[in-house]
């Protein structure tokens, strides 16, 4: 799938490649630091200018989810940009600097108005990342996504997820409940009649 801002095409083995060559890069630093041999530092090198070359560091290629224009469009409310926001949220691919990417789309995404079925994707996504057995240090920004899309209906829903015995996912789910609780509160409070 093609998008104005990104092409999925084959996003997964796009990324696993993109892996693979940052894992080089970091291997062949731990050996450069070790041995501290000219030829270790060349491999180096070669590693880094291999990643470059292919993740487009600085030409938005992989990164194009942090650059101004795409932050700006996506804040604007754009639906080329919503699209591939949320179907890169979807994918969910785990690479360098990934996550500060998606805390920065979830935070645009949460002050946006958004249609039934991106707000049910945004769901599904939330889901997905409480049951992921990955450590997230972006999950507090999924969680205050629920200040906008959090409903009854997903409260039961994440209630429901089947969570294995790991504590951080636990806490996941809890600090998710507890989000799209608040939310409900201060929903039902706007709208309650005053009394006098």
């Amino acid at each position: 799938m093609s998008l104005n801002w990104f092409d999925f095409t084959n996003f997964p083995a796009r990324v696993e490649t993109l892996q693979r060559l940052h894992r080089a890069v970091t291997e062949t630093s731990d050996v450069r630091w070790r041995t501290k041999a000219p030829e270790d530092v060349v491999k180096w090198e070669e590693a880094v200018e291999r990643w470059k070359d292919y993740s487009g560091w600085g030409d938005e290629k992989f990164y194009v989810f942090e650059s101004d224009s795409f932050l700006t469009a996506l804040a604007a409310g754009e639906a080329d940009a919503k699209e591939c926001a949320i179907t890169f949220l979807e994918y969910d691919c785990y690479y360098f600097r990934s996550g500060y990417m998606k805390a920065k789309l979830l935070t645009r995404l949460k002050h946006l108005d958004l249609t039934q079925a991106e707000t049910r994707r945004l769901q599904k996504v939330v889901c997905n990342a409480i049951l992921s057995t990955r450590p997230k240090s972006e999950f507090g920004y999924y969680a205050r996504l629920l200040q906008n899309i959090g409903t009854p209906l997903l409260r039961r829903r994440i209630e429901s997820l089947l969570v294995p015995d790991i504590p951080w996912i636990k806490a996941r789910q809890s600090r998710c409940l507890q989000e799209v609780y608040w939310r409900n509160q201060k929903k039902r409070r706007a709208t309650a009649p005053q009394k006098r």
